[in-house]
């Protein structure tokens, strides 16, 4: 198997509940590609890192049996609806290829998502483990930027976080206590997740 995930970025000219409505829209064009395994989005609520190493108004993740797969199915007459698509929502987008493709997972409760810029995701999973109603996690280590054609610079990302709690509030808490740290870079995101594949 093999996972993209995406960092996407609203247009400057729409808020963030405009793009998330157009974004869930756009679920339909991308659920239609040839064989898409599984496709999630997660929408921001809640940003908590005032310093955060990119900008992000939602992440996606994509699974797919191979690398191959992938490129086939964007480059078919099916990728073009959600092609043309793109440019009513979407500022920039970045794409990451994972080390190892995980099995996607749309939970009840709280999620956060962490962009871990640099070699602090040891110290942070550290600290993930001690967070109080912490009910899963998983780590998605990029392997390399996936480029999207007329979106350059991409964001850089050294990892995403999945951090599953029992409810928002929990979720919440966490991560205020993760934006306390000051040893850490990472964008700190409260998330609201869709599963449609």
């Amino acid at each position: 198997m093999f996972k993209r995930m995406s960092t996407l970025v609203r247009r400057p000219d729409q808020d963030r509940a405009t793009f998330s409505r157009l974004w869930e829209r756009h679920a339909a064009p991308v659920s239609g590609l040839p064989r898409v395994r599984g496709y999630i989005q997660n929408h921001i609520e809640e940003e908590f890192s005032a310093a955060a190493p990119i900008r992000a108004d939602g992440f996606v993740e994509l699974l797919w049996d191979s690398p191959e797969d992938m490129a086939a199915a964007f480059a078919s007459e099916a990728a073009k609806p959600m092609v043309e698509d793109e440019p009513g929502f979407l500022g920039h987008g970045s794409g990451y290829a994972l080390h190892t493709a995980l099995p996607l997972r749309a939970m009840p409760g709280g999620k956060l998502i962490l962009a871990v810029l640099g070699d602090d995701v040891a110290a942070i999973q550290a600290e993930a483990a001690d967070l109080a109603g912490l009910t899963a996690s998983a780590l998605d280590t990029v392997s390399s930027l996936i480029a999207k054609p007329g979106m350059t610079p991409p964001q850089p990302v050294d990892a995403f976080l999945h951090l599953w709690f029992g409810d928002l509030e929990t979720a919440r808490t966490a991560a205020l206590r993760l934006a306390t740290r000051k040893d850490i870079t990472a964008g700190i995101y409260r998330v609201r997740t869709i599963r449609f594949v």
